[in-house]
């Protein structure tokens, strides 16, 4: 049984295809050549760690993007050569997210982008410009925008930079809001209102947001993004049972994960009228069998093989979560934990890939379903060290977690410290940034 759950779980079966995604709100990133992602990629593979991305949320509530985060420790970590490096390896980031049809965002030193070469530069990158000893020089940061601006480059400053901005600068093409004393929704409510009256037409990114709550609350215009800190598993305000289809696809994806008997498995799908409606409907639009047409449960469950059915009732458990205002993008963020988690255990070697993946699934459930973590744990079925994760009570689970808030939150001295066991920094931002790509 064991090697069969192995098994499971070394190849990579095709999924079924995720919702469409829309637009970057800010500007539209040109299709790249051949050649020129494979040097993308090179610059991405560079070991400076600029791996680190948190999702950006639209204001139509789904996956816009990501922000490539800098790290509070990195300023006073990278001076002169080193600096450069880490600039043209996250640039060089954002441009492969960008050519992928995705929002790019990050803030950098703005002396570190003067000194950035001209081929660094693409357009569809949304730099913010982080305050330094250039913005005493009026000249200087009137080149840099506009040498950035040439390129395609969206660029951005804090209302509160220290020091200001030149007013020869202009106004920014979006502007962060800066967080209100009391991070509660009236408060941001509040302070969104005075922005658009003190900066009509300005886009605004919302980087400081306390909570999934307030960020939904907030996904209106002028707000074209926002972000906030998801932490490694939350419960709702409020809990609820969770709903008889979630249930029934948990029982399905255990049975799958068990190797129970294909007639098991064939009328747990059968009692679920909409996923069985659903696994039809993919299967045939997907040309499994070209010129016939399946109508049989059975025969779906057959053809699409127990591999390929786990991870596709993963993804409709997730997708047919109740609806919420940024239910797509938190639907992205499950299923991209998920698949974190099994490449993690993989580098780790760990004997239970598949259980990893529900741990996954798991964090996210509380607030996608509405649900309490203590029911998410027990409907799953989970095995011990996954409900230990859970629980923030350790086992050899925990450091999953740990290593996942580290990444979401962009701490870059705990994503060293706790990276070793699977094999170092960078190719944990590489599970990352893949883990994002299949989600």
């Amino acid at each position: 049984m064991l090697n069969a759950l192995l098994n499971r779980f070394r190849a990579k079966p095709p999924v079924p295809p995720p919702p469409p995604r829309s637009a970057p709100p800010l500007a539209r990133p040109q299709p790249q050549s051949q050649s020129q992602s494979q040097s993308l990629r090179q610059d991405v593979s560079a070991p400076t760690g600029a791996g680190a991305r948190r999702p950006l949320v639209s204001a139509q509530g789904r996956l816009a993007g990501f922000e490539f985060q800098l790290g509070s420790g990195m300023l006073g970590r990278l001076q002169g050569p080193a600096a450069a490096a880490y600039t043209a390896n996250l640039l060089g980031a954002m441009r492969l997210c960008a050519s992928q049809g995705m929002g790019a965002l990050a803030e950098l030193p703005a002396s570190w982008l003067a000194r950035t070469p001209d081929r660094d530069l693409s357009r569809g990158l949304h730099l913010l410009l982080r305050a330094d000893a250039l913005f005493e020089d009026a000249d200087a940061v009137s080149d840099l925008i506009t040498r950035l601006r040439r390129a395609g480059v969206l660029v951005g400053w804090s209302p509160r930079s220290t020091p200001p901005m030149p007013r020869a600068a202009g106004r920014p093409d979006f502007m962060p809001l800066p967080a209100p004393a009391a991070p509660d929704e009236a408060s941001w409510r509040a302070a969104l209102q005075q922005a658009a009256e003190r900066w009509p037409g300005i886009p605004l990114v919302l980087l400081e947001l306390p909570s999934v709550e307030v960020m939904e609350a907030v996904l209106a215009p002028p707000v074209v993004w926002a972000a906030c800190s998801l932490g490694g598993c939350t419960e709702p305000a409020r809990a609820q049972a969770l709903p008889p289809h979630a249930h029934r696809a948990l029982r399905l994806l255990n049975r799958l994960l068990h190797d129970d008997d294909h007639a098991a498995v064939v009328e747990d799908v059968k009692a679920d009228a909409a996923l069985s409606l659903r696994l039809l409907q993919y299967l045939n639009s997907a040309g499994a069998l070209p010129g016939r047409e399946l109508d049989s449960i059975d025969q779906a469950v057959m053809l699409l093989g127990r591999d390929t059915l786990y991870r596709w009732v993963a993804q409709m458990l997730v997708r047919m979560s109740p609806p919420r205002p940024a239910a797509h993008a938190l639907q992205a963020c499950a299923l991209a934990r998920a698949r974190l988690f099994e490449l993690l255990a993989r580098a780790d070697q760990a004997p239970n890939p598949g259980g990893l993946y529900l741990l996954g699934l798991a964090t996210m459930l509380p607030l996608l379903m509405s649900c309490s973590i203590e029911e998410a744990a027990e409907a799953m079925h989970l095995p011990p060290p996954a409900v230990q994760a859970l629980r923030k009570e350790g086992g050899p689970w925990q450091p999953y977690l740990d290593l996942l808030q580290a990444l979401e939150a962009g701490d870059m001295a705990a994503i060293e410290n706790l990276s070793g066991p699977f094999g170092g920094p960078q190719p944990v931002f590489a599970s990352w940034a893949e883990a994002w790509r299949t989600a």
